[in-house]
């Protein structure tokens, strides 16, 4: 009983097939190499990325949540932001000794954003749903706390505490 052909590895037979008749048209050409192992969604990268591979931090922003990275080298830092959501979000920064909880708020639970204690560092357009936005933030070292200031939206949790380091 034969077992049914897996695309990727239909696709990889395929372009070295491919590859073999390319290589034998040109003349004097050096002929291709194929690697069997790289095809396919599990494929590992030969080499982990470092610091000075990434480009651009990125911030992911959808319902309750705002995914980076907990700490970041202080300085004029290019961010890409993308809304992953449904519905629109923003991306405030703050930058406070208070914890979240502690932060100043409204009746309704958004943060009153010249309320005392704490200092607005960036604030930017709304992003509609798959919308992205770049942004340029100078951040010195210390405590700041990426969050979503639409309405309800700091109160469902959508914040994230970031450390800013020498």
């Amino acid at each position: 009983m034969s077992r049914p052909l897996n695309p990727f590895r239909a696709a990889a037979v395929a372009l070295a097939s491919l590859s073999l008749v390319i290589a034998g048209c040109g003349a004097g050409a050096p002929a291709l190499t194929f690697n069997p192992v790289a095809v396919g969604p599990t494929a590992a990268p030969s080499v982990a990325p470092t610091a000075e591979t990434i480009q651009a931090p990125t911030i992911a922003l959808s319902e309750w949540k705002i995914v980076t990275a907990s700490t970041i080298k202080a300085g004029t830092v290019k961010f890409t932001i993308t809304n992953a959501g449904t519905i629109p979000h923003e991306l405030l920064v703050f930058k406070s000794d208070l914890a979240a909880s502690a932060y100043p708020t409204d009746p309704a639970g958004d943060i009153i954003e010249e309320g005392g204690g704490v200092s607005l560092t960036s604030d930017g357009e709304n992003i509609d749903p798959a919308g992205t936005q770049i942004r340029s933030i100078k951040l010195a070292p210390g405590t700041y706390l990426f969050v979503c200031n639409i309405p309800g939206h700091f109160h469902s949790g959508m914040f994230s505490v970031v450390t800013v380091t020498e």
